[in-house]
């Protein structure tokens, strides 16, 4: 079976060309030919179709084998080109095979003609699938989804794909080899020397680690580098080879399922410890009330009183805390001014920040009202009041202002907005983007305990707000919250605290399993002149309340008792007792009570741990409530 062949004759003699062209077909070929002896000849045979091989006289009167060398050569093209010659001197063949020529054969000795062209066609053709291998493999790297790039020692990019100049920001692979990786692409340019060093004495064929990149626009990437590095005989590192793969995004998600995870612990703790505890503190506050009640103004007790609690208020401020981020506190959200919560909370800021720290209020006086806990935003500026206190400690000042927001970048709707800014040391990137981790703190040892921030973020997307947070090194800190807007009345606040405790006479059935707690909430009931009955549990109160001959006017029950809970308790005594009131109180979330956190409508609850006047005062608002709430 014939093998086909193009051949392309740089040729002047018609019998030399035929000779050769019958030699080719003797050995099998099916030889398509052409001859040429002009220059503008072999161009136009070079454009008008390809070759497999071409076959020119070394020397000819106008046109000469070796001058077709060189146009096939500047042309780019692999074509075997074999040089024939009538005589061929060893300095003429060393010449040809230096220009190019793939063989030489001389007229005389044509039987080395077929077996030189079968050998040059095999290497073509291996030639060949090489180019097609290396532009797949050049083509599979320039498109892979993943940068790939050498680099030389020195820290210029030899070589970069098109994923590695879309990742770090560039126009062209140009621009990114005129880097240098240390300077314009690690964000810490020693982080570059120690992976250089630890890569250079590896002996792994790959060694996968982690980096900081920043991209042209500044953005920081977290960088994941299998590194090889390539070796000279020596041992020298010639340049490495590396993959690198943007894991920020997966880094920051970890992160997140790290915090939430973080968070769900902290609030599972919470609320196991938050139960007994403050019951504990309600005892402690409660006791503590009733004694500074009873001691002269002038005793020297009070002191050591007020102390006890002080220290009590602090503790069950840290458990509010805990409960607020993990979201177990108990909410009452109103339709309220924050302008109202700003005032009436500014001579305690006062106190709070020191006389050093002067404090300025900006409020806005059309302000759209909010639908917030009134308890939690008190708790949100204390936090933010502290923090600020503690960033100025040669003092400074205090601003704290309200606006309208019609528009947010990164939230639709409308807003009304509340900043705590300060003229203190301010914060560099590092810690602002951590201040809102739980128990990440920058103060010293027992001087803080990382939960305010934390807590301030928690309560703000509780109540489906954003937080935004300006600082410098410096420079103070702007720290603006944005709370949803709501278009109804904003309901006024009062200020209980002016007014004397209220007494009542009704009678109150008791319901709390802490024996301790149950016997301070008589007697302070007791002392305001109520009637109590108490019982430790929901049985003992049933039984107690089918007993009683006369009125039960509420119910007072802890939410959290042993198998009959607060809320079914409640339920059983409203079906005989249809005007009995019900006042709940708990020491954390408890969802027969609340809904994710949110109070129910028409159900009144006290907090624990409360001090005697909260108490006094709850009972009487509910007693006296037009609609008061029942089972």
């Amino acid at each position: 079976m014939e093998t086909s062949l193009r051949l392309l004759l740089v040729e002047d003699s018609a019998s030399d060309a035929e000779l050769l062209v019958r030699e080719l077909k003797r050995a099998g070929y099916d030889v398509a030919h052409e001859c040429v002896d002009t220059a503008p000849a072999f161009q136009a045979a070079l454009d008008r179709q390809p070759w497999d091989v071409v076959i020119g006289d070394h020397s000819m009167p106008q046109f000469s084998g070796m001058a077709a060398l060189l146009m096939i050569r500047d042309r780019g093209l692999d074509i075997p080109f074999i040089s024939v010659s009538g005589t061929i001197t060893e300095e003429m063949a060393v010449a040809a095979m230096r220009a190019g020529a793939r063989d030489y054969v001389t007229k005389g000795q044509l039987a080395r003609l077929v077996p030189a062209i079968e050998r040059e066609l095999r290497e073509a053709t291996a030639r060949a699938a090489l180019r097609k291998t290396e532009a797949s493999y050049a083509t599979l790297v320039e498109y892979a989804p993943i940068g790939i790039y050498r680099s030389h020692p020195n820290g210029r990019f030899l070589s970069v794909n098109a994923a590695l100049v879309r990742m770090l920001g560039y126009g062209s692979a140009a621009e990114v080899r005129e880097l240098d990786m240390a300077r314009d692409v690690y964000a810490d340019a020693a982080e570059r020397r120690r992976l250089l060093d630890r890569d250079t004495y590896t002996d792994r064929q790959y060694d996968d680690v982690e980096a900081v990149w920043k991209r042209k626009d500044g953005r920081l990437l977290t960088v994941q580098l299998s590194v090889r590095a390539v070796r000279s005989a020596p041992g020298r590192v010639e340049f490495y080879e590396t993959f690198v793969r943007d894991v920020t995004d997966q880094r920051r998600l970890q992160q997140q399922l790290l915090q939430s995870q973080k968070m769900e612990a902290i609030g599972r703790l919470a609320g196991g410890i938050a139960h007994d505890f403050n019951n504990l503190l309600t005892v402690i506050t409660s006791y503590s009330g009733l004694l500074l009640e009873d001691l002269p103004a002038g005793d020297p007790r009070r002191d050591d009183l007020d102390q006890v609690r002080k220290a009590a208020e602090a503790a069950a401020s840290l458990t509010r805390q805990l409960l607020a981020f993990s979201r177990q506190q108990v909410l009452e959200p109103r339709v309220i001014s924050i302008n109202d919560v700003v005032e009436n909370l500014q001579k305690m800021l006062q106190r709070v920040i020191g006389e050093d720290v002067e404090l300025a209020t900006v409020l806005a006086p059309d302000l759209h009202a909010v639908r917030a806990d009134v308890g939690q935003l008190e708790q949100v500026l204390m936090n933010l009041a502290v923090n600020a206190r503690d960033a100025m400690p040669e003092g400074g000042r205090l601003t704290i202002e309200t606006a309208n927001v019609d528009h947010h970048p990164e939230a639709a709707g409308q807003f009304v907005m509340l900043a705590v800014t300060d003229t203190g040391s301010g914060m560099d990137e590092a810690t602002k983007a951590r201040i809102f981790e739980p128990f990440f703190t920058t103060k010293e040892a027992g001087k803080g305990t990382g939960l305010g921030l934390a807590t301030v973020y928690a309560i703000v997307k509780q109540a489906d707000g954003l937080v935004w947070v300006y600082s410098e090194l410096g420079h103070g800190t702007s720290l603006k919250i944005y709370l949803p807007r709501v278009n109804a009345v904003a309901e006024a606040l009062s200020s209980a605290a002016a007014t004397p405790v209220p007494r009542g006479t009704e009678t109150v059935l008791l319901v709390e399993d802490s024996a301790a707690v149950r016997a301070v909430g008589k007697h302070v009931l007791e002392r305001q002149g109520y009637t109590v009955l108490e019982a430790p549990n929901g049985e003992a109160a049933l039984h107690l309340a089918g007993r009683h001959p006369g009125p039960i006017h509420l119910l007072l029950t802890d939410v959290v008792l042993p198998r009959l809970n607060g809320r079914q308790l409640a339920e059983r005594i409203a079906a005989s007792r249809p005007d009995t009131r019900v006042l709940y109180t708990s020491g954390y979330t408890d969802d027969s009570v609340v809904r994710h956190g949110i109070l129910e409508g028409g159900v009144a609850y006290l907090q624990k741990p409360f001090s005697p006047d909260r108490l006094a005062r709850k009972v009487r608002e509910v007693l006296d409530a037009v609609s008061a709430p029942k089972a």
